[in-house]
């Protein structure tokens, strides 16, 4: 290494700056993601504080005020007395509690889609192998609740990506279904900046439930056909056309 190089590495301000998240946004990430997941559901109460606190290895002033924060943004209310609680209020949320990335483009949907289709598509085989019937009743109720929702379209999409998130719970695979939270949060981040027309909500429906009917047959192929036509129904409303991933022909 020359002199000149030398010097150049010993000098700190060459990097960037490191911005530490606090730990209660840490703490109201990992809630969001929960909620989203169907951790809670709508009009259920939370764990207690101190059982949080345990949970993600913090203090309990640090959930609380990640809870505050919660309600704040009108998603949670706080009950007090013996009967009292954290209670979901509403599935709605904010953007900026989803994501801190305040600069994705609209080209970025398509990179976004092609992971979900990916991940998706691998949550569901593995669902289809490891999920159990009282599972799958649980996801086909969850599938059924969208007819309640027709009203409130934020809510809609809410319970559209629970359904998904609980598919990729299903999978056992914990990465990948970190993975596709990610790519969820950061398609929010871009439908709350280029607002896009609400899908028909007849086929949002139908095709989750054929996608339940995949997983009960517990066949790869039936799985791989009700994802693509699920899936295509959602490329099609946000490019105008289906994402193609061939896959490559196995050799005898």
């Amino acid at each position: 290494m020359t002199q000149a190089a030398t010097a150049i590495a010993e000098d700190a301000g060459s990097f960037p700056d490191l911005v530490l998240p606090r730990a209660s946004d840490a703490v109201v990430r990992a809630l969001v993601d929960g909620i989203r997941a169907g951790a809670v559901g709508p009009g259920g109460r939370f764990p207690r504080d101190v059982e949080l606190a345990r949970r993600f290895g913090v203090s309990r002033p640090v959930v609380r005020e990640a809870l505050d924060a919660l309600r704040r943004a009108g998603i949670v209310e706080i009950r007090r007395g013996n009967r009292g609680g954290v209670f979901l209020r509403s599935l709605a949320i904010p953007t900026e509690l989803l994501t801190e990335r305040d600069d994705l483009e609209l080209e970025e949907i398509t990179p976004l889609l092609e992971a979900r289709r990916t991940i998706e598509t691998t949550c569901a085989l593995l669902a289809s192998e490891r999920a159990d019937d009282d599972e799958l009743d649980e996801l086909e109720s969850l599938a059924r609740l969208l007819e309640t929702a027709r009203e409130r379209p934020g809510d809609f999409i809410e319970l559209d990506v629970r359904f998904h998130l609980r598919i990729a719970g299903l999978s056992g695979n914990l990465p990948l279904q970190a993975f596709l939270a990610t790519v969820f949060r950061d398609l929010a981040a871009v439908r709350a900046r280029y607002p896009i027309a609400y899908g028909d909500m007849d086929k949002a429906i139908a095709y989750q439930l054929d996608t339940v009917a995949a997983l009960r047959s517990h066949d790869p192929e039936r799985v791989l056909s009700s994802m693509d036509c699920h899936l295509r129904g959602l490329e099609g409303h946000f490019l105008g056309r289906a994402i193609v991933l061939r896959r490559p022909a196995l050799s005898a």
